[in-house]
């Protein structure tokens, strides 16, 4: 149908976000624990809705999450962020036992899923 989403982890959840600054075709964008865009004004240019999930146990990318929702609601952005307790960074990696978080990576692809379905059908 030519819509186009785009989703990252860690690092490419922070290249998701950037993406979604830069990309004025963009439909829909899902960061998973990535670290927000330099500088975080560039959301203003973001032309679709943004899901995030993030690990509440994330202590790198934690606190740029409460900045990255004021510069949304800010910019009048649609979002919907998620912030999972007692998950850690990379929670969604189900080969990395010590951060695998299988409720939080369950309920962040359901998300993601739907996400997807609603923003490009």
């Amino acid at each position: 149908n030519g819509k186009v989403g785009v989703v990252g982890y860690c690092w490419g959840g922070g290249q998701s976000l950037n993406c979604a600054t830069k990309c004025k075709e963009l439909n829909a964008a899902v960061v998973y624990y990535g670290r927000n865009p330099d500088p975080l004004d560039s959301v203003q240019n973001i032309p679709c809705p943004l899901l995030g999930n993030y690990g509440g146990d994330d202590p790198n990318i934690m606190p740029g999450v409460e900045p990255l929702k004021a510069a949304l609601t800010k910019c009048g952005k649609s979002f919907d962020i998620k912030v999972y307790p007692g998950a850690k960074h990379a929670f969604n990696n189900n080969t990395n036992p010590d951060r695998y978080h299988p409720e939080a990576a369950k309920d962040a692809w359901t998300r993601t899923v739907n996400f997807f379905k609603k923003n490009l059908a």
